[in-house]
């Protein structure tokens, strides 16, 4: 039966210390468990953490009890009331998430189906494109994807390569060490770069254009991303920036956008912004938040929503590991999703 029985709220640890909600949600043959993952703002001190499992334990378990965990969309919906504000600024995003991701795995094991399968449906066979963190400077984070990529393993081999040959912590160095490590194991590794601070826009430019960069996620204004998209050939800008300050969701100003669950609330919600994006013709990658648990459930959501790459952090081992499980899984069904810009 999928019929809510209980909701369980505890103190969870992630990655670098911080603390946030684990949620437990029990029916009487389904069991589903999710550590929400906190993003750019760290300071969700022990009472703060305190505070969201007396929300769960409190308020929305006892609300939820009696639902059908099948009924996601529902379920999402009703805890925006329970909320009662436009941004879950009275129970948290974070504990919003816990609890919708949760409800979604008890209904999937109640289904003895992988969350994937259940969230995406039968004819969910395609993986998304790891884009793999390699290391940290001042004005990037550098990042590695393997544009042909055949197996998952592909960019663990890259990454290996490219931390092997590169000669310094700069944009120029890592590039050199994309294109070495191209020449020796015969896969087309490229560049990621994830901008830290402002610059001209014609340095960026330069920067894009001068270097084997493939991906980058930009902080400017309109005028940056405009550039960008008219200046560079199949290279995926990433509109985050413009989207999560101007709110603006069009291909004219970039063809990605990092999609981080943390900022929404809800499953459903981020069904949607998966969809939105894809109608504007926008690529959208799942992404982690800065800080997560090893939980294993962002790989399945990417899979089940079909987004068609997902950007990990150095340290996402265990989510990784099952995303090559998955692949496994689908066997010769499963086919890894064309990253096109």
């Amino acid at each position: 039966m999928t019929v809510i029985e209980n909701v369980i709220g505890r103190v969870a640890v992630l990655r670098g210390g911080r603390y946030s909600v684990e949620v437990d949600v029990l029916t009487s043959s389904g069991f589903g468990r999710f550590a929400a993952p906190i993003d750019e703002n760290p300071a969700l001190y022990i009472a703060e953490a305190h505070r969201a499992v007396s929300e769960v334990d409190e308020i929305i378990g006892p609300e939820l009890i009696g639902f059908d965990a099948s009924e996601q969309e529902l379920i999402d919906s009703y805890l925006w009331e329970i909320d009662g504000t436009e941004n879950f600024s009275h129970i948290g995003a974070n504990t919003a998430l816990a609890v919708s991701v949760a409800v979604a795995k008890a209904a999937a094991s109640v289904k003895k189906m992988p969350l994937y399968s259940y969230l995406g449906g039968t004819f969910t066979t395609e993986l998304p494109v790891p884009i793999l963190e390699v290391a940290g400077g001042d004005a990037f984070e550098y990042y590695v994807m393997v544009r042909d990529l055949m197996e998952i393993t592909d960019v663990i081999d890259a990454l290996n390569k490219v931390l092997e040959h590169a000669e310094g912590n700069t944009v120029e160095a890592f590039s050199n060490a994309t294109e070495k490590a191209t020449d020796e194991l015969g896969l087309d590794i490229a560049l990621g770069l994830v901008q830290k601070q402002p610059l001209e826009t014609e340095e960026v430019l330069s920067i894009v254009e001068d270097n084997n960069v493939a991906y980058i996620k930009p902080m400017g204004d309109e005028e940056l991303f405009l550039e960008l998209i008219a200046g560079t050939h199949e290279v995926f800008v990433d509109g985050e920036y413009l989207f999560r300050e101007k709110d603006i969701l069009d291909r004219r100003y970039y063809n990605a956008l990092s999609i981080k669950p943390i900022n929404l609330g809800t499953l459903t919600d981020l069904y949607n912004l998966v969809n939105d994006a894809k109608s504007e013709r926008i690529t959208p990658i799942l992404s982690e938040a800065r800080y997560e648990s090893s939980d294993e459930a962002l790989a399945h959501i990417a899979v089940g929503l079909r987004c068609p790459a997902m950007v990990f952090r150095r340290d996402s081992i265990a989510k990784l590991n099952e995303l090559i499980r998955i692949a496994e899984d689908l066997g010769e069904r499963g086919r890894i999703i064309t990253f096109e810009g």
